[in-house]
């Protein structure tokens, strides 16, 4: 009877600790499963900073205070603008709840140039004669905002569409002994409409990736402007890493204000080395 007993109390210790082996693995399953989401899904704020080295293709015209148009002209044929250089460019974004989140951009890229013209250049008001030696600068600022909303959303996706405004302020300028220099800048702000994207490889590799796109003519501008990205990146600790995008932007606007009354298309693309780090 006694064994009986002893048997029965064995047999029910080995079944308590059983379950509670089952439970631990089940447990360290859970844990495991929420520690193995890439930061970049969760983290509520992320910053970068990168080395973006885009090829630049600007053409642009000023008409003279007539309002006949001026000559167009490309900056890095006609001119010889620099067609390539690495800038600075800073991102930080933060994440609302679990589907919203708001992102903001800036990079800058400023660029001169010298050469004797082959051809008669109107600029503004200002004429530049064939064989004249003409010193240019052109030079803008970017800024983005924009606002993103989640449809989909789990520890390996995200799916979702932004609204924005894409800024740049810029600044173009011609000048030659003689003939004096002439400026034309403004400030255009196009709002966008897009769609964003992340997909988790593993928990330290993140492909991600954004398209925006607008058409718009209101006021003293008539616009449309197309941004394409992608990168991924790669987290050598929980809170950092390193990653490698690439950027394409085309930018077209005419204006009709006192300071710029004209146009431009302006597009440049290239790589981007960066670190990341969310928190």
């Amino acid at each position: 009877m006694k064994n009986r007993d002893i048997g029965g109390d064995i047999i029910r210790i080995a079944a308590q600790l059983a379950l509670a082996g089952v439970g631990l693995i089940a447990s360290g399953f859970a844990t495991a499963q929420q520690s193995g989401v890439h930061p970049g899904l969760q983290d509520r704020f992320t910053f970068q900073i990168g080395a973006y080295s885009p090829q630049a293709d600007t053409t642009a015209f000023l008409n003279n205070s007539a309002l006949a148009r001026g000559t167009s002209i490309s900056f890095e044929d006609d001119l010889n603008l620099t067609d390539r250089k690495t800038v600075p460019a800073l991102l930080a974004s933060v994440r609302l709840g679990e589907r919203w989140r708001v992102e903001g951009e800036y990079f800058t890229l400023h660029r001169s140039g010298a050469r004797a013209i082959n051809r008669t250049i109107n600029w503004g008001d200002n004429t530049y004669p064939i064989g004249t030696t003409v010193s240019s600068e052109f030079n803008t600022d970017v800024y983005r905002i924009s606002v993103g909303y989640s449809f989909i959303k789990d520890n390996q996706k995200e799916l979702g569409a932004v609204l924005g405004l894409h800024a740049t302020d810029f600044e173009a300028t011609l000048g030659a002994a003689g003939v004096g220099a002439r400026t034309g800048d403004g400030l255009a702000p196009l709002p966008t409409i897009g769609i964003y994207g992340a997909y988790a490889f593993t928990p330290k590799w993140l492909l991600s990736g954004r398209l925006d796109y607008f058409s718009l003519s209101y006021n003293q501008y008539d616009g449309s402007l197309l941004n394409f990205s992608a990168g991924v990146d790669y987290r050598f600790t929980r809170n950092f890493g390193v990653g490698l995008a690439y950027r394409h932007v085309d930018y077209d606007v005419t204006a009709t204000k006192a300071s710029f009354n004209g146009g431009m298309n302006y597009k440049f693309s290239g790589p981007m080395l960066y670190g990341v780090a969310s928190f």
